[in-house]
């Protein structure tokens, strides 16, 4: 059974968290707030399967939880060590006593460890982000990140086919797609990605590749530099941290590229066309709202997508690199996406 839960939460600013990755099996924390909860807000913890500092995914968490902050509530990121899933449920049950309101994790690399973690502490209440858990305990958020990458690919099929229009484009009619890992949540990307470029011109070739993991940004820059040089006009990057390599690779070789997650288009400016944003910071703090409320209902899935803002494509701060009648035409097939009139395939 799925309940919808539309947030209406504004993120603000990234907020300053300064973390460093850490190794072995001690968990390493933000600063966070030290006092309890405040004013009838809820204390929340948030157990990061990895380091903070991928300018994407886990990062944008952090800036949920920032806001939640703001708001009054008590919280605290732990983070770890991305290849140590030992840590992980270390921290996540080292959290789990009923000294938090809502302990949240995130990806489906946590989905093991909760559905096994949650029966042994029926009384805490958890959330877990980007996956599902069916426990009577856990609420779980997902996204439907294939309605968001077909607006990507939609935009990757018009910079290659308008090269007058996109300077760097050479008119190759190929784009690319490198995931962190061959799993369904990266597939759900690739398989949206490539409808919406077909959806423009079906014979634009999508290249496709994978990283192997989430943090190798070297590898994933290699990729996306292999990609360039078989002709890519344009390459989406949905590998997390990994990703950093291809948006890197994209200004190395004067080409384009897609961010994911967090709005990551200025950090190459001129090369970032446009980030398809999961918004898992609004969607953290609006389900933390929610039951602060009551309304949180726990044992179901929340689900977000282009129809409530849970998922979107952004040009802010890429230098104005695409025009306005190209924005507009896909806001276009947005709106033929949540109408139905286009469905979009999924990985799942």
């Amino acid at each position: 059974m799925k309940q919808r839960l539309i947030g209406g939460v504004a993120i603000a600013a990234a907020a300053t968290l300064t973390l460093a990755a850490c190794g072995g099996g001690d968990a390493t924390e933000t600063a966070g707030s030290t006092e309890g909860a405040k004013d009838g807000a809820l204390s929340v913890v948030n157990v990061v399967n990895g380091p903070l500092g991928d300018q994407g995914f886990f990062d944008d968490a952090a800036r949920g939880m920032a806001e939640m902050e703001k708001a009054g509530s008590k919280i605290q990121n732990i983070q770890s060590d991305a290849e140590n899933p030992a840590q992980w449920r270390s921290n996540l049950e080292s959290v789990s006593g009923g000294d938090w309101d809502v302990v949240i994790v995130g990806t489906s690399q946590f989905i093991d460890i909760l559905d096994e973690t949650a029966p042994k502490y029926p009384k805490q209440n958890y959330l877990i982000y980007d996956s599902v858990v069916e426990q009577p305990n856990v609420a779980s958020i997902v996204y439907r990140q294939n309605e968001g990458s077909f607006l990507a690919g939609v935009l990757a099929a018009q910079a290659t086919i308008n090269k007058d229009t996109f300077p760097l484009a050479t008119g190759s009619k190929k784009v690319g797609i490198v995931g962190g890992m061959d799993i369904p949540v990266i597939n759900d990307f690739v398989v949206g990605y490539k409808k919406g470029v077909e959806s423009v011109d079906p014979s634009i070739e999508v290249l496709v590749s994978y990283v192997g993991d989430f943090v190798d940004s070297n590898r994933g820059f290699d990729q996306a530099t292999a990609m360039y040089e078989q002709g890519a006009d344009v390459v989406f990057q949905v590998a997390g941290g990994a990703g950093i390599g291809v948006l890197r690779a994209a200004e190395d070789s004067n080409r384009y590229a897609i961010g994911v997650d967090s709005n990551q288009n200025p950090l190459h400016k001129g090369h970032i066309l446009g980030s398809m944003l999961k918004n898992i910071g609004v969607s953290l703090k609006s389900a933390v709202d929610a039951h602060a409320a009551g309304t949180l209902k726990f044992g179901e899935t929340t689900e977000y997508g282009l129809h409530n803002n849970g998922v979107s494509l952004t040009f802010e701060d890429n230098g104005d690199i695409v025009p306005k009648e190209i924005q507009d035409e896909i806001a276009t097939y947005s709106k033929k996406v949540v109408d139905g009139e286009i469905k979009v395939p999924t990985a799942y």
